[in-house]
């Protein structure tokens, strides 16, 4: 247990600092981050987006008062919350990708997946990682990017004892103790240690969801067309209150590949997704390629600021 106490704007500054510092490396990533691009999918299928309106309905009890409570229902409510948002995996994944873009990799589907195992007796099954796992493969990755600041954030966040506890009501709340029993070990601890990793807890995740927001308006507000090297323009695809919902990668023999989240699903077209977990375009045929910039299969003139160079 920690005894460290996160401030919001501490956390804020250290979050803030890996999505602007991953932007200097590679923007693309980046929106890809945002984007969590993935395949094709239909709507309500995205637990991320059903997480958030959870921790919202969790907070909203969190704060009720009544008699007909008792006096531990803000200490269940809290550890509820705790529990799912440390083991949030859109959460992990986002913030794995991050890491891997600042130590030069690539955007990865499901950064953490090689973590899991497969069942040597059963084909076709497959055990993913565990919360405890992937929490110490991201400090491990926070540690080679030399991100010193959120080592210490993550080491005051997660503590497995109180997530596995409270997960398998193996827990007993008293006026002072959390009190559960691991391994056949009677062991407690003092309330006001679990109420500093409760609040640490909201406050690195509230900042990091609140930076992710901040971060998909910022890319809304960009120059909608990038011009990259090759006579390749990257169109960034905004939805109705002007966030970033996607992109479009047109190429000169006039194909393009596109992604896209909405409500309505995903839309993920002359995507591939490689062996390795990256993505890759299927440009289409590579004899058509030119030295023309297009957009929709027509040539453009790109002139004043409708067009930057690179992103």
């Amino acid at each position: 247990m920690t005894d460290v106490k996160i401030t919001d704007q501490e956390a804020a500054d250290c979050i803030q600092a890996l999505w602007t510092d991953a932007m200097k490396i590679s923007s693309f990533d980046v929106v890809c981050t945002l984007l969590r691009v993935d395949g094709m999918q239909d709507p309500g299928w995205d637990p991320f987006e059903e997480t958030k309106e959870a921790l919202k309905d969790f907070n909203w009890y969190l704060k009720v008062e009544d008699e007909a409570l008792s006096p531990k229902s803000h200490w269940r409510m809290g550890l509820l919350m705790y529990c799912q948002a440390v083991e949030m995996s859109a959460g992990h994944s986002t913030l794995a990708n991050l890491l891997r873009i600042l130590l030069g990799q690539k955007y990865h589907l499901n950064p953490l997946c090689s973590l899991g195992r497969a069942d040597k007796k059963r084909m076709f099954k497959f055990y993913p990682p565990s919360a405890t796992v992937k929490w110490r493969k991201l400090r491990d990755m926070a540690v080679e990017a030399n991100r010193d600041e959120l080592v210490r954030l993550l080491d005051a966040i997660y503590n497995n004892d109180v997530r596995n506890a409270f997960s398998h009501s193996d827990y007993v709340l008293t006026e002072t103790h959390f009190r559960f029993t691991e391994g056949g070990l009677f062991i407690q601890v003092p309330l006001e240690q679990v109420g500093n990793l409760i609040s640490n807890a909201f406050s690195f995740f509230g900042t990091f969801l609140g930076a992710r927001n901040h971060w998909l308006e910022v890319m809304g507000q960009m120059p909608r067309y990038h011009k990259w090297p090759r006579h390749e323009v990257l169109e960034l695809v905004v939805d109705e209150n002007k966030k970033l919902s996607g992109f479009r990668v047109h190429f000169s023999n006039g194909s393009a590949a596109r992604f896209s989240r909405t409500p309505e699903g995903l839309d993920c077209t002359n995507i591939m997704i490689q062996g390795d977990g990256t993505i890759k375009f299927f440009v289409g045929s590579l004899d058509m390629l030119g030295q023309t910039w297009k957009v929709d299969g027509q040539p453009v003139d790109f002139g004043g600021s409708d067009a930057v160079d690179g992103f």
